[in-house]
């Protein structure tokens, strides 16, 4: 992979990838083969096998455990590690597994080629988008590590980390006090949202593969959001209407397993009626052609209330 690659894959032209973007993307390895054959239909069978089966973690409405879970991992390893940023890297991003390109599997030279991607992904989004805000609130915070990224990148900003899981919310509080960042934590239920959440006007929120958790029940979230009118509303997640699975074996894989995971769909048909309504603003919207294994999990729905 190449700048240009990436620029093609974000919906951006080169020439607006900062000079720190082209420098990170020229530390890493990007090289990776395409897996064709039998490696290839191994991949489709197991994953297909896995669908049939229902040995894919499910949505689970208003069932919290797995989150306390996870995140408690992640909080425990931020204290025993001292307060080191890296220790929330969500460990849904598996090392040494191959990944979504193009309508492809390809399996990469650096094991940690998804992780490096999405690094370079985030500084760009951070860049391009989120720079200049006041408020910036991010709605699915999980293990932190997006909100501890962007209160370092955007310094001048107040960053408000919501999660209905108490350990998000302890980690987002702890990187207050362990780095002295402008964050604050909150508990929040995207199936019952705090009305009482203050977002001052000219707010931006965002959620990175956190409503692919709401299945269909995403409509009391949307309606707190259009009371609430922020400036722009930024969404990173998997989105099933886009996969081409009536053409493409390895996106009828990650359609079936996004349908049979329950994950997040009808919104972006929503936001287009809500536009027709002049209720809603489309800024941009752009299927990313990357993802893990199972899901490409980088789709970008931008947005704003009218």
């Amino acid at each position: 992979m190449k700048p240009i690659d990436f620029a093609d894959i974000f919906g951006t032209t080169l020439d607006l990838l900062a000079e720190s973007i082209h420098a990170a993307i020229a530390a890493q390895n990007w090289n990776y083969r395409v897996l064709a054959g039998a490696e290839r239909d191994g991949i489709v069978l197991d994953l297909l096998q896995r669908i049939e089966t229902r040995r894919l973690s499910l949505v689970q409405n208003e069932d919290k455990s797995r989150w306390e879970r996870g995140w408690g991992e992640n909080l425990d390893d931020f204290k025993k590690s001292g307060g080191k940023l890296e220790s929330l890297l969500p460990k849904y991003i598996r090392p040494g597994m191959p990944v979504r390109l193009y309508g492809e599997f390809v399996q990469p030279e650096d094991p940690n080629f998804e992780s490096n991607w999405y690094s370079i992904y985030r500084a760009w989004f951070v860049q391009r988008h989120l720079a200049g805000f006041k408020n910036i609130f991010e709605f699915g915070s999980g293990s932190g590590f997006n909100v501890a990224y962007v209160a370092q990148q955007v310094p001048g900003a107040r960053v408000v980390g919501l999660d209905w899981a108490q350990p998000s919310v302890d980690i987002v509080e702890a990187l207050h006090k362990e780095h002295g960042l402008n964050v604050a934590g909150r508990q929040f239920d995207f199936f019952h949202p705090d009305e009482t959440l203050d977002m001052p006007a000219g707010s931006a929120i965002f959620t990175v593969g956190a409503l692919e958790q709401t299945g269909t029940q995403w409509e009391r979230f949307l309606e707190f959001i259009l009371k609430k009118k922020p400036a722009c509303c930024f969404h990173i997640e998997p989105i099933h209407e886009w996969y081409d699975h009536e053409n493409n074996l390895v996106d009828y894989t990650a359609w079936k397993a996004h349908e049979v995971r329950n994950f997040w769909r009808g919104f972006p048909g929503r936001i287009i009626e809500l536009e027709k309504q002049g209720r809603a603003r489309i800024l941009k919207t752009k299927r990313i052609n990357f993802g893990s294994l199972v899901v490409e999990g980088y789709s970008q729905l931008f947005w704003q209330p009218v």
